[in-house]
C-alpha cells in the first residue's frame, strides 16, 4: 500500500481490512468496522458498512466510487470479486485495483 498507493488517497474494502489500513499507510478509507466509528450523521457507519455489503453482493463500482474512493483492495479468501479493472497489485489472497473516477461510456456499434 505505501508504494502503490499515495498519501491521502481513498480506499475501498472491507471494514476490518480498511481499519488496519488506515493504522498502517497515511490514506483515508470510506468505512471501518461499526464499533470503531462514532455514530454520526456525518459518519454514518452502519450505512456504509451496509453499501459494502451490498458491492460485496453485486460488485457494483458505483458503490466505492461514491464514497470518492481512488483504489479498490479485495480479499479474495473472504469476498468472490474481480470487477473488470487492471489491478495494481495481487497475491494469494489480496487485489489492488485503481479506479477511475469518471464512468467510461461504452463505444456505441456503427
Amino acid at each position: 500500500m505505501r508504494e502503490e498507493v499515495p498519501v491521502g488517497a481513498v480506499v475501498f474494502s472491507a471494514p476490518e481490512p480498511s481499519y488496519r489500513l488506515g493504522a498502517y499507510a497515511p490514506i483515508r478509507v470510506c468505512l471501518n468496522p461499526k464499533a470503531h466509528v462514532a455514530d454520526t450523521i456525518d459518519n454514518r457507519p452502519r450505512e456504509r458498512v451496509r453499501a459494502f455489503l451490498q458491492f460485496a453482493r453485486t460488485g457494483d463500482l458505483s458503490i466505492p466510487r461514491a464514497c470518492g474512493a481512488d483504489w479498490l483492495l479485495v480479499d479474495l479468501v473472504r469476498f468472490q470479486l474481480e470487477p473488470d479493472l487492471p489491478f495494481v497489485y495481487r497475491d494469494e489472497r489480496w487485489v489492488l485495483y485503481r479506479l477511475s473516477r469518471e464512468l467510461r461510456a461504452r463505444p456505441a456499434d456503427d
